[in-house]
């Protein structure tokens, strides 16, 4: 059997989130041997301490690399944050034996079985990842892909799930070739990362289902969610909390009790939970036309 891992990038600002994310991928596993990996930016060594004390709690065991923002990454950022450009140099510290890795943004949790993810006839790929909602209006998914150099036609991922042959990028060098391009273009890319991943494997990814990366505005046209993305501004973890994302808030409280984390959960007021269900509604209403397209689109993904 292959190795696999699965592995989230943060900064002391996320790190809590990012230890719920590998906590409910865990939780979601029946099969043992997947390693839970999170790559620590600029941590320092009392920060990796908690990411240790909190894998105690959770009787888990989660292996911080440490890296060190390098100086060609460090003059993108106040552009970039330190996260973003983090990604791209994670292939210099994964263990050599990783075969499979599943990438997860810190905003992410699982929320069902994940297993056969690790298992996934990936068809020759190197990458397999869903959707960005994008796709859905085809007038400005082509603009941004003609902006950043991205063949006519294809289609555009969201880099918050991302299930790699890791073997494969290893043996092609595909990180090291994402790192030129965004070098050469970072001037063009509106979306960090995610930009220089799509030109880097522009029309060699396999498609997964939306239930693989349920994005904040998919969540109405996905049946059976496995993994959440909570794209956007606002985070289950803050008092502005999405009304559609409120269960998950609670599952947030409840995984950072009993941690020096605990204050990391802002909760909303009464005020604040009607409010958020009123503006839900309102979203709903005034972007019917939007929700159509998007229903259309993956509906049938």
């Amino acid at each position: 059997m292959q190795s696999s891992a699965v592995i989230v990038c943060s900064d002391v600002n996320m790190l809590p989130a990012a230890c719920c994310t590998l906590l409910s991928v865990k939780r979601n596993l029946d099969g043992p041997g997947v390693e839970f990996l999170l790559l620590g930016i600029d941590l320092k060594p009392n920060e990796i301490a908690e990411v240790g004390n909190f894998a105690k709690l959770h009787d888990m065991a989660i292996t911080v690399l440490p890296y060190n923002t390098p100086d060609t990454a460090k003059q993108a950022r106040g552009r970039w944050s330190g996260a973003t450009l983090a990604r791209l140099y994670m292939d210099l510290h994964i263990p050599d034996h990783i075969e499979r890795l599943l990438y997860l943004d810190a905003d992410v949790l699982a929320v069902a079985p994940v297993d056969e993810l690790f298992t996934r006839d990936l068809r020759g790929k190197a990458l397999a990842a869903v959707d960005d909602y994008v796709m859905a209006f085809p007038e400005k998914a082509g603009a941004r892909q003609r902006k950043i150099g991205m063949g006519e036609g294809g289609r555009y991922f969201n880099a918050g799930v991302l299930l790699f042959d890791w073997s494969a990028c290893r043996a092609k060098g595909l990180f090291a070739r994402t790192r030129e391009i965004f070098e050469e273009r970072s001037h063009l890319f509106e979306n960090n990362d995610q930009d220089a991943l799509n030109v880097s494997f522009d029309g060699d990814w396999l498609v997964l289902d939306p239930r693989w990366n349920t994005q904040t505005g998919l969540l109405p046209f996905v049946d059976r969610p496995a993994i959440f993305h909570f794209t956007g501004r606002k985070k289950p973890w803050q008092a502005t909390v999405p009304w559609v994302h409120r269960r998950m808030a609670r599952q947030y409280v409840e995984d950072l009790r009993n941690t020096p984390w605990a204050s990391f959960c802002r909760q909303p007021s009464a005020a604040g939970r009607i409010g958020g269900f009123f503006s839900h509604v309102g979203k709903q209403i005034g972007g019917l036309a939007r929700l159509a397209r998007m229903r259309a689109y993956f509906s049938n993904s």
